[in-house]
Formats: structure tokens, C-alpha cells, sequence
């Protein structure tokens, strides 16, 4: 069997044709709802802007989620409609389809593209499978809690992306394509994005939420939280993400295959050729470069354009096979999801929902309230990029969290977790790229997604309570301007003499 892997194929193969009735069915549907989101009186403090915006917003989410229309061009839908009913400037509207973070998921993808051109992810798969062994429970463990440990040091998507192309050598092998897939393909493609993702709230290297969630403690309470003491409180409960990851995959997908078939093995490898070694050192040295960026000050999407400038100028890669390729759809997405974050941001729909949500777990223990805060997360980052969710929802619920009398520490430091827990593929860009190979349908995704964020909010919450005290996240009084020590339901004055 050929080594060489077609994303785009396997990914026009996975989609199921939708006949008229059923697309006629959902588009009136969509609008119906955001119809009737609108003619609900505006509430005073929510404004025009933002009401439309949750109108629009709900239309969305329907079509995307049903596919009754391509949801690249739903995506399309997303930026002419903030234009038409005035939500956004045109500018504002699609000035973020080339939002830096979008451009650089566009990297990671031609990334994965271009090693499906090489041995390199047959090569990875053999190694993966001397590691994991034949056995589907354990190979699936080691899989899932390497790719978060692996994305706390660097990219989520990168890690996700390299291993989902190392599993295509066996799913093809086995004869699992797009549109042959089982609860076997479904189970990987969830498990090794939503793993990754785990690992980017474990240190300031994995995602660009962690660090801004410690900036924004800092401006707001003058604690400096810095990278050792943020790995500290994080690193534990990002590895308890993971296992709930893998529980809640297993739990709604387990695979029916128990062992591999010893078919699967894969024979000695013959030497890499040439422009193979040439594009793994590339590969390597871009990673070094990736690591760096928090001294280089160079942002990651220069990085990740410069590594394919380099494979094209020394010719590993065959550039128009990589255009004919290249799975459009999922950037589509992402673009319309960052532009959807934006307004929510601009409009004050996301501070809206925040402010009518939060307030109800006043007076709870603080790992009450940050369940409510993780639950929001995941409702908020649903549409917008992690990062984005994060500024957005830190400045809400830190004063919130002090008025009410509970510790902020804990809280701030729950929402750079709990931004994992998407409900929609748009939500990150693993569970986007994973999409892209068009293995499982949105309404499979979002019932992994749902039952993930129930479980994984739990876990955290009873993580956090047990991990914060031990190793002595500080409480809080006054925006923590007096000691205080954290403990499993609020705080403890600090006595000083």
C-alpha cells in the first residue's frame, strides 16, 4: 500500500450527501431560532448589537451542527451576516478570517500535508505501536496522556496533527476510510485531539491562555504568578483532564476491536530517502524555533510560514500536490469562529451572559463556584479561540468572585483549563483538524464533547480542591492585598505578628 495520504479525499469521502428535504428542513429551522431570539425584547443592559449577535448567533451554530449546508459555507454566511445586520463593520467582520491564529492553523494543516507525502507517519505509527502494543485499551491510554503531556510543551494543534497522521497509516491499512468509519476510527480521531488540548493549560509554553490568564490576574490583583508557580497549580489538573478525556471518549466511543491484528505490525522500514531526512530536520528545527518564542518574541505563525518557505526552497515536497490537497473547509471554520469571538467581545454578549450566569453561585465554596466558571468556559470558547475566551472571561470573574467572597486564584486559574472543554468542533483547532478528515459528523463530535466537559468539570473541581491547598495556591481577601491561605472551601487569614 502506498505510503502517501490524501487528506482532501478522505475527507470529501466522510461527507454523507444531505438530499433537499433535510436541507430545507434545517435551514428553516436555523433562521426560525434566531428569529425568535430576536423578538424577545432587548434587555437593557445587553444592547442592540449584542442582541442580533446571539440572533445570528444561534442561526449559526444550527447549520453548523446539522450540515445542512457545507459548513465552509456557513462559515461564509457567518461574516456576511455581521456586515448585513449591522453587528459589525465589514472590516471588523473579516479582518479575523487572517486573525494571526487562524493563519497559523493553516500552517499546521499544510504542515500535516505535507507529511502525508513522506514515510515519516508510517514511521511514527511503528514507533507508537512498540510503545502501545497491540492492545486497543493500552495503546489508547498511552496515546491519549501522551499527547497532553507532549502539549504542555508545545502546540496543541502541532501534537495533534502529527499523531492523527501517524494513526492514518493503520486506519488504512485496516480499509478505514472517511467513509467506512467505525467506532474504532471515531474513538482516535476524538481521543488524540481532545488530549492535546488537555495539555495547553499545563505551562505558559502550551497555549497562548495560560500566560494570559496570569497576566490578567496580575493587572487585576497585583499577584505575579510566574511560569515555575503557574506549572505548579496547572500541570496536575491538565494531566486529570486528560484521563477524564480518555474516560469520556472510551465511555461513548469504545472500540470494538479489543487487539490489533498482527498484520498491523509494520515491517522494517527501508531507509528514509533524502528529501524525507531533509524535511524532518526542517520539521526539528522548526520545533526548536517554536520552543524559543517566548525568548524570540517571534510569533508562532512566522515560524510555522517560514517552515514551509524552507521546504519549498529546498524542494522536499511537491507544492501543487499540497494546494490539490489541502482541506479548505476547516480553516473556513476556524476563521468564522475567531470573527464570531470577535464580536462576542465587541458586542458585550460574552460579558452579557457572563453577568447573568455567574452570579448564581455567590456564596458557594470556591470549587462550586469554579465548576460554574468551567462551565461557562465552555460555553464561551465554544466560539471563539481559547485565548480570546480567556481574556474575555478572567477581567468578568475575578471581581465578580471577590465581591461574592470566594477565593479569585482558583477561579482565574480555572478558566485557562476549563477552555477546553468546547462544545462545538469551531471551539479549538485539534477537534477542527480532526474534523477535517471527515471521519465523524458534528452532532458525534458534540455528544463526546458534552459528555467530556460534564465529566471533565467534575474531575477538575474536585482536582483543584484537593492539588490548590497542597501546594499552597494562595486565597484571597480584598483582590488578595491581605495574606490568606487557600483552603478546600474558601481561605484562611494569614496571622502576622
Amino acid at each position: 500500500m502506498s505510503h502517501e495520504l490524501n487528506i482532501a479525499t478522505v475527507a470529501e469521502e466522510g461527507g454523507a450527501p444531505k438530499d433537499q428535504k433535510f436541507t430545507l428542513k434545517w435551514i428553516v429551522i436555523s433562521i426560525a431560532a434566531g428569529v425568535l431570539i430576536w423578538l424577545i425584547p432587548t434587555p437593557a443592559d445587553l444592547g442592540v448589537r449584542g442582541h442580533a449577535f446571539l440572533a445570528l448567533l444561534a442561526t449559526v451554530v444550527l447549520l453548523w451542527t446539522s450540515e445542512a449546508i457545507p459548513i465552509g459555507v456557513t462559515s461564509i454566511l457567518v461574516g456576511c451576516g455581521l456586515i448585513i445586520f449591522n453587528i459589525q463593520s465589514s472590516k471588523a467582520a473579516w479582518e479575523p478570517y487572517a486573525n494571526r491564529s487562524v493563519v497559523f492553523v493553516f500552517f499546521i494543516i499544510m504542515l500535516g500535508v505535507m507529511l502525508g507525502q513522506t514515510t515519516i507517519p508510517n514511521r511514527l505509527m511503528s514507533y507508537i505501536l512498540k510503545i502501545g502494543g497491540r492492545n486497543v485499551k493500552r495503546l489508547s491510554f498511552t496515546l491519549c496522556m501522551g499527547a497532553t503531556f507532549l502539549a504542555a510543551w508545545t502546540h496543541d494543534a502541532t501534537i495533534t496533527i502529527i499523531l492523527l497522521y501517524a494513526m492514518m497509516p493503520m486506519f488504512l491499512k485496516m480499509g478505514l476510510t472517511a467513509d467506512k468509519s467505525n467506532s474504532f476510527t471515531k474513538h482516535f480521531m476524538f481521543m488524540i485531539p481532545l488530549g492535546s488540548a488537555c495539555g495547553g493549560g499545563a505551562t505558559f509554553l502550551g497555549s497562548g491562555r495560560s500566560p494570559a490568564s496570569a497576566e490578567l490576574l496580575f493587572q487585576i490583583t497585583g499577584y505575579n504568578i510566574g511560569f515555575m508557580e503557574y506549572m505548579l497549580y496547572q500541570f496536575v489538573p491538565s494531566m486529570a483532564l486528560g484521563l477524564a478525556t480518555w474516560l469520556a471518549v472510551w465511555i461513548i466511543y469504545p472500540p470494538k476491536i479489543k487487539e490489533l491484528p498482527l498484520e498491523l505490525a509494520v515491517e522494517k522500514m527501508p531507509p528514509m530517502e533524502k528529501k524525507e531526512k531533509q524535511l524532518a530536520w526542517i520539521l526539528a528545527g522548526t520545533f526548536v524555533l517554536w520552543f524559543l518564542t517566548d525568548i524570540t518574541k517571534i510569533h508562532v505563525s512566522a515560524i510555522g510560514g517560514l517552515f514551509i518557505v524552507v521546504c519549498m526552497v529546498f524542494n522536499v515536497v511537491d507544492w501543487k500536490r499540497c494546494l490539490a490537497e489541502y482541506p479548505w473547509n476547516p480553516i473556513m471554520v476556524f476563521g468564522a469562529g475567531f470573527s464570531l469571538g470577535v464580536a462576542m467581545l465587541d458586542t458585550g454578549a460574552g460579558k452579557w451572559l457572563a453577568t447573568q450566569i455567574f452570579p448564581i453561585f455567590t456564596g458557594a465554596p470556591w470549587p462550586v463556584v469554579a465548576a460554574g466558571a468551567s462551565a461557562l468556559s465552555a460555553v464561551i470558547t465554544s466560539f471563539m479561540a481559547n485565548a480570546a475566551a480567556t481574556a474575555l472571561l478572567v477581567p468578568v470573574m475575578v471581581p465578580m468572585a471577590d465581591l461574592a467572597g470566594t477565593p479569585v486564584a482558583p477561579i482565574a486559574m480555572a478558566v485557562p483549563l476549563a477552555t477546553t472543554f468546547v462544545l462545538l468542533v469551531i471551539g479549538c483547532p485539534p477537534t477542527l483538524i480532526a474534523y477535517g478528515f471527515g471521519y465523524f459528523s458534528q452532532w458525534e463530535a458534540f455528544k463526546v464533547l458534552l459528555f467530556r466537559s460534564i465529566l471533565g468539570i467534575l474531575l477538575l473541581c474536585l482536582c483543584m480542591s484537593l492539588w490548590y491547598p497542597l501546594v499552597k495556591m494562595p486565597g484571597n481577601i480584598d483582590n488578595m492585598k491581605t495574606p490568606a491561605k487557600l483552603t478546600m472551601s474558601g481561605y484562611e487569614l494569614i496571622q502576622t505578628k
